[in-house]
C-alpha cells in the first residue's frame, strides 16, 4: 500500500502528462491552421494574378482601330473584331452516320399542286416520271433525266435519245425555274466496283448541289435514297449490293444535312425488306414498274418540308384533344 507522499507524487505526474498532451495537441492545431492560412493566401494570390492577366488580355482584345469609322466593328463570340462573323451553323460533325436519323419524317399530306413547280432529276429510274405519265399521277411533271447518267458536273452534256440533241442538263434544269428539285443518282456509278468510286459519287453530288444553289437560288433540294436491287439485280451487277448502297446512302444523308438539303429515305417504302419489293420490281431487278410511281408519289406528298404556301389535304399538325372532343361532341344531323 502506497504512502500519502507516493500518492501525491503519482497524482502530480499524471497531471503533468495530461498538460503535456494538451499542449502538444494545441501546438499541432496551430501548425495546421497556419499551414491552411498560408495555402489559402497563395491560392488567392494566384487567382488574382490570373484574373488581372485575363482582364489585361480582354482589354487588349476589345480595343478597336481608331481609324475605323464608328459602328464598323462586328460582334463575334461576345468580342469586337475587325472581320466578318463566320457562319457557325452545321459546322460540326454529324452525330451518327445512319441515314434514317437525317431522313425527312412524314409531315401531313400536300395537294398534288405542290409539285407544279418541282422538277425531277436523275437517271433511267427518274425517266419513269416522264415515260409513265398516265400512271404516275403527275401528267404535267417536269423531268430532266436520261439513261446511264450520274450527277452532271464539270460541264457534262447529255444526249436526248429521241432527237439526238446534245444539251446541258444544268441549263435544262434551270430553264424549268423550279422551286423544288427531286434528285436521284447513283445506280450507274456504283455499277463500277473500282476504288474511290463511292468518294467520286459523293464529291460529284456535292458539286452538283452547289451548282444548283448558284443557278437557282432559294430552290429546295430533295435528295432521294438510291434503291437496292433484288437478289437477281445484284447478281447481275455485283457493285449494287445492299451493304455498299446503304453505306453510300448514309453518306448522301450526311451530305444533305451539310448542304441544307432534305433527305428522303425511299427505301422504307420501295425496299421495305432490304431490297426492291418483289411486286414493284422489273425483271432486271433494278428498275421499277409503272404502278410503283403512284406509291412513290404518295410518299413524296406525305414527306415534305413544311411550307406555309402549300395546300395540305392532311394537316401536318395532329388535332388537339380539345378539337377531338369538340368533334366527337357535335350532334349528328
Amino acid at each position: 500500500m502506497s504512502t500519502y507522499r507516493e500518492f501525491r507524487a503519482q497524482t502530480k505526474k499524471k497531471r503533468r502528462r495530461r498538460l503535456f498532451q494538451r499542449c502538444a495537441m494545441l501546438l499541432l492545431i496551430a501548425v495546421l491552421l497556419g499551414g491552411s492560412a498560408w495555402l489559402i493566401v497563395q491560392l488567392a494570390g494566384g487567382i488574382g494574378a490570373d484574373s488581372s492577366e485575363a482582364a489585361q488580355n480582354s482589354s487588349s482584345l476589345v480595343q478597336t482601330d481608331v481609324s475605323q469609322p464608328a459602328g464598323s466593328e462586328v460582334i463575334q463570340s461576345g468580342l469586337l473584331t475587325d472581320g466578318p462573323m463566320e457562319k457557325t451553323i452545321n459546322t460540326f460533325d454529324p452525330i451518327t452516320p445512319d441515314r434514317r436519323m437525317y431522313a425527312l419524317p412524314e409531315n401531313g399530306k400536300v395537294d398534288l399542286s405542290y409539285f407544279d413547280d418541282a422538277t425531277f432529276v436523275g437517271d433511267s429510274i427518274t425517266t419513269g416520271w416522264d415515260v409513265y405519265r398516265s400512271q404516275t399521277g403527275l401528267p404535267n411533271a417536269r423531268v430532266v433525266a436520261e439513261k446511264s447518267t450520274w450527277p452532271p458536273v464539270n460541264g457534262a452534256l447529255w444526249k436526248d435519245p429521241d432527237t439526238g440533241e446534245i444539251y446541258d442538263p444544268m441549263q435544262a434544269i434551270a430553264d424549268t425555274v423550279p422551286k423544288k428539285v427531286y434528285v436521284m443518282f447513283g445506280t450507274n456509278v456504283l455499277v463500277s466496283e473500282g476504288e474511290n468510286v463511292e468518294d467520286k459519287l459523293i464529291n460529284d453530288y456535292a458539286s452538283f448541289i452547289d451548282d444548283l444553289g448558284t443557278r437557282i437560288p432559294g430552290c429546295e433540294i430533295y435528295i432521294q435514297s438510291i434503291l437496292i436491287p433484288t437478289a437477281e439485280g445484284t447478281a447481275s451487277k455485283p457493285g449494287l449490293n445492299p451493304e455498299r448502297i446503304n453505306r453510300v446512302n448514309d453518306r448522301l444523308a450526311a451530305l444533305a444535312f451539310e448542304k441544307g438539303c432534305h433527305y428522303l429515305d425511299l427505301q422504307e417504302l420501295l425496299c421495305a425488306h432490304g431490297v426492291l419489293n418483289w411486286d414493284i420490281a422489273q425483271p432486271d431487278g433494278i428498275h421499277i414498274k409503272p404502278e410503283a410511281y403512284g406509291a412513290w408519289l404518295n410518299y413524296l406528298a406525305t414527306h415534305t418540308a413544311y411550307n406555309t404556301s402549300a395546300t395540305y389535304l392532311v394537316s401536318p399538325y395532329p388535332a388537339t384533344q380539345t378539337e377531338d372532343a369538340a368533334v366527337s361532341s357535335t350532334p349528328a344531323v
